[in-house]
């Protein structure tokens, strides 16, 4: 009879409103990932190249946000009116209005950041990567190309900045293209710099754009590239109006809801001027609606009763009294025991027993104890701090990053864990968070030396030598008995791009061991200079050490495993050392890493012609078509292959015509050189014999077949 009792008493209502908002919701989120794979198809969305457009998935996501939240209220003001009773209204007013307050707290403070006037320039610049040397040979010319937008279509070029070195001896145009047109040309010397903006409606298209070199000089120039980008303009404009609209939402929902508070507070469960430790939520309302708990006062045990007094019928005469000694003192009565009360937990309890496992190496069990902590106070800052290091010395360093900013919010000013979020930020290479973590440090003790000394490492892997120097030499006022600083301020003041012109002019001059010296004179500085490596790898190659090549372009990969030259390189070297496989296998790699390049899908179509896989290097040959309709040398390539394809088609329809003769027998005799009818008239038994698969009989047939008459052969 209890589910009979519960509907009417009404009790079923809230239950069948919930289910039908968690129907509604979820109707709600299917109708929005149809809504975003239709933007994705029509932005021109693709998996490879990797291209998924999610400026308009942001805001269509954030629509339906904010359309969820109404439906959401709606259902709420629902269970208002069917809630059981005031105390369980209460309760969820409660949790309404703090979950509103959250959420328009947040919504405001991301419009607010979004609407700043500096706010694109400084996302743009975060975004940008460090200049890339350029050098270009006396009267010759280069390319290098990009894709724009990224592949997350969040951020995209802008500008072309293309600036002359002091050592350059060159005199260079500089010309944009995209799609085959020319969008922005200069001119670039040993002083010059040119700005080359791109055409605002086609830097928005996805789609791969070249900057092309052409020196007009004899001398070698050397220039610097830089690739300006920007966010996307929608992040700045329609997104912080969705947030603004949802913080309005929820400022209108808690003022409607904050009158059901206060009408039943008086009513409440916990409302009447009681106070307790214990979070009010509805979990907690039904558990004590079920299990009422009753305050006990503890009383002190009864005492004993008296011991009856004996009365003698018959008494004797009484006795000769004896010298009368002192009365002895009565036995103090046993007190009872009292149990102590235990002491509460607390989070100080928690984190001092957290405190000892941690020192003890038990980071499991410590981190136990810290989030026990946290869920009683969490904004508790030790219980927060030690949590993160739990997080560290257990080696799950993304989640102890995220505790560790979690200090920072609490606690801005947290030297610990500034200190300690720079340290993970740097061990995962993430230098411009790395930067970001040490200068907000620095605002605050601008003189500790440590802090300058990873500034400066930090800089110097960004390419930002000068800086660097800067943050060294600051580091070493401070600390003047470091020789480790001694070395990196030494290390850093070498003229690095100058030394890796004149290796690669030496390198192409033939003269090989200068240009080794060279680029190990760069890497002894800066071991993981890819530049340098790859340039190594080019002058071993051109020496003929294909296996040195190959390990310095292996090296390169290990720290840029997407690296296209360096795969190119590898590539070719295996190719010409005859392993084939491999290189099939590095130029795959190749083409997954630069789908837009016709270069690697040509390499990939001659390595699959080398090993006879003639279907599979057509379509090879077919994607860099695409790429690059005007390729005669590939078109010739293609030719070739479907000739080739012709002869054997006919040689195939002959070899099948003799007994015994099926398709792998006929591959085996083409693949042994057999691929006319003229070369196998020409052949005798023994070597066709010599075939994998071939017997004396079938010898014989195929004999008589291309002879054209029957001719006794031994």
């Amino acid at each position: 009879m209890s589910g009979y009792q519960q509907r009417l008493q009404g009790k079923v209502r809230l239950s069948r409103i919930r289910r039908i908002r968690n129907m509604a919701l979820l109707a709600l989120g299917g109708v929005t990932a149809v809504f975003i794979l239709s933007g994705f198809a029509a932005e021109g969305a693709s998996l490879k190249p990797l291209y998924l457009p999610l400026g308009e998935a942001v805001e269509i996501g954030l629509i339906m946000v904010l359309v969820a939240t109404v439906l959401a209220m709606y259902f709420r003001n629902l269970e208002f009116k069917h809630a059981a009773g005031d105390s369980q209204r209460f309760l969820m007013a409660k949790e309404s209005m703090a979950r509103s307050t959250g959420l328009a707290i947040a919504s405001v403070v991301f419009a607010v950041l979004l609407f700043l006037p500096m706010s694109p320039g400084v996302s743009g610049g975060l975004l940008t990567d460090p200049p890339t040397p350029v050098t270009v040979a006396g009267f010759g010319s280069g390319e290098l190309n990009f894709t724009s937008p990224d592949g997350l279509g969040l951020s995209f070029v802008r500008r072309v900045v293309v600036v002359g070195a002091s050592w350059s001896a060159g005199d260079v145009q500089v010309t944009v293209l995209f799609g085959g047109r020319v969008m922005g040309s200069g001119w670039v010397n040993a002083s010059g710099r040119a700005e080359l903006p791109l055409d605002a409606t086609s830097r928005l298209t996805f789609g791969t754009w070249t900057v092309s070199f052409q020196n007009v000089a004899s001398g070698s120039a050397a220039l610097n590239l830089v690739l300006e980008e920007a966010v996307m303009p929608a992040l700045f404009a329609f997104v912080p109006f969705l947030l603004v609209l949802n913080a309005a939402a929820n400022v209108g929902f808690w003022v409607g809801v904050r009158p059901i508070r206060e009408r039943t507070r008086a009513a409440a469960v916990y409302a009447g001027g009681v106070s307790t430790t214990q979070e009010q939520d509805e979990r907690f309302y039904a558990e004590y609606a079920a299990n009422p708990v009753q305050d006990m006062i503890p009383m002190e045990p009864p005492p004993p009763p008296p011991a009856p007094e004996v009365r003698l019928s018959n008494p004797m005469p009484s006795p000769v009294v004896a010298p009368s000694l002192p009365p002895a003192e009565p036995p103090a009565p046993a007190s009872v025991p009292r149990t102590a009360k235990p002491k509460p937990d607390t989070p100080e309890t928690f984190v001092a027993k957290a405190d000892v496992l941690g020192s003890a190496g038990q980071h499991d069990s410590a981190l136990v104890a810290y989030d026990e902590a946290l869920r009683l106070n969490p904004s508790h800052l030790p219980g927060l701090l030690g949590r993160a290091k739990s997080l560290a010395g257990m080696g799950r360093r993304a989640d102890a990053l995220e505790a560790y900013r979690r200090v920072v919010t609490a606690d801005r000013r947290n030297e610990e864990a500034q200190r300690a979020i720079a340290s993970i930020l740097t061990g995962e290479r993430r230098w411009r968070e790395a930067l970001e973590a040490v200068d907000a440090f620095l605002r605050q003790r601008p003189n500790d030396a440590a802090s300058l000394h990873l500034r400066g490492d930090i800089l110097t892997n960004l390419g930002r030598r000068t800086e660097a120097l800067t943050a060294y030499n600051g580091a070493f006022a401070l600390d003047p008995t470091d020789e480790n600083l001694k070395q990196k301020i030494e290390e850093v003041r070498v003229d690095v791009p100058g030394i890796l012109s004149r290796a690669l002019i030496a390198s192409a001059s033939g003269n090989y061991a200068q240009a080794l010296g060279l680029f190990d004179e760069i890497l002894e500085i800066d071991p993981g200079n890819v530049n340098a490596l790859i340039g190594k790898a080019v002058a071993y190659r051109r020496s003929g050490k294909s296996r040195e090549a190959i390990n310095c372009l292996d090296l390169v990969l290990s720290i840029q495993p997407e690296n296209a030259a360096a795969l190119y390189n590898r590539g070719q070297l295996l190719e010409t050392s005859g392993d084939l496989e491999e290189a099939l296998e590095t130029y795959d790699r190749l083409v997954s890493v630069s789908s837009l390049d016709d270069e690697a899908w040509a390499a990939q179509g001659d390595i699959l012609t080398k090993m006879g896989r003639d279907d599979d290097a057509l379509r090879a040959y077919a994607e860099a078509l695409k790429l690059n309709p005007g390729d005669e040398l590939i078109r010739a390539k293609v030719r070739e292959l479907e000739e080739a394809r012709t002869v054997q088609s006919d040689i195939l329809d002959e070899l099948y015509k003799v007994k015994g003769i099926g398709p792998s027998k006929a591959k085996a005799l083409l693949d042994a050189g057999f691929n006319t009818a003229d070369g196998f008239a020409l052949a005798d038994v023994d070597q066709l014999v010599a075939v994998k698969g071939i017997t004396r009989k079938i010898a014989q047939d195929l004999l008589r077949h291309f002879r054209k008459e029957n001719v006794q052969v031994r």
